[in-house]
């Protein structure tokens, strides 16, 4: 009976074990982001350059680590891309601009490799994808609006590389370099037909380079 008791002790022992090892964190992402294709709008015999896979994101969610140095992590996030010159000299005004958003939910998995108990704790590789929804598209060239489009929504993927700093007990600094795959493909033109845009603007390029910051929160157990 003792025996029995004993290893239904060990048993029970091993998913308690497991799931202590595990660790739940807050996160909040931002990002400044390069696109890799640009364009550009004639403001006053001028360049105005824009490009889908530019701008500015935040995001936010959780991360779960799940052991020998593994997370997964999944957020819901804002981009956006505004590229705008305007002025206005004795009543007269000008402007030229292009406007373009999307929202997206991520999922992605994480490899942390431990430098030490300093302030540099390691550095982290990580890969996934992401389901995007995007906006009106929508441009201004020398006070003249040149229509709306609007995309098809799509999935997308990406490759990161980063740090891992120790800011206090529990709460963490990730920078990172990220590399993102991802395009959309036209649905609707508000003055005309799709074939009536621009060759760029009908298969969107939002390929781009982010230079991201994420905090991490970490409410579970202590972690690298």
């Amino acid at each position: 009976m003792t025996r029995t008791v004993l290893l239904l002790a060990i048993v029970l022992s091993a998913p308690i074990k497991t799931a202590r090892a595990q660790s739940l964190s807050l996160v909040g992402r931002g990002n400044l982001s390069i696109g890799l294709q640009y364009n550009d709008l004639d403001y006053n015999g001028g360049e105005l350059f824009y490009s889908p896979g530019g701008g500015m994101g935040l995001e936010g969610g959780l991360r779960l680590d799940i052991g020998e140095g593994f997370a997964i992590q999944s957020t819901l996030g804002y981009q956006l891309h505004l590229a705008l010159q305007t002025e206005s000299i004795n009543g007269i005004s000008n402007k030229s601009s292009f406007n373009f958003n999307r929202k997206f939910v991520s999922f992605g998995m994480l490899k942390k490799f431990k430098l030490g108990h300093g302030i540099v704790g390691g550095f982290q590789l990580g890969a996934g994808t992401s389901l995007n929804l995007p906006g009106t598209l929508k441009r201004i060239e020398n006070d003249n609006e040149l229509g709306e489009s609007n995309y098809n929504s799509n999935v997308g993927f990406y490759f990161e590389a980063g740090l891992r700093l120790r800011i206090l007990d529990n709460v963490y600094l990730d920078p990172a370099i990220r590399y993102r795959q991802l395009s959309f493909v036209a649905k609707s033109f508000s003055d005309g037909a799709i074939s009536d845009l621009p060759e760029h603007l009908q298969q969107l390029n939002a390929n781009g380079i982010e230079l991201g910051l994420t905090i991490v929160k970490n409410i579970g157990s202590d972690q690298l």
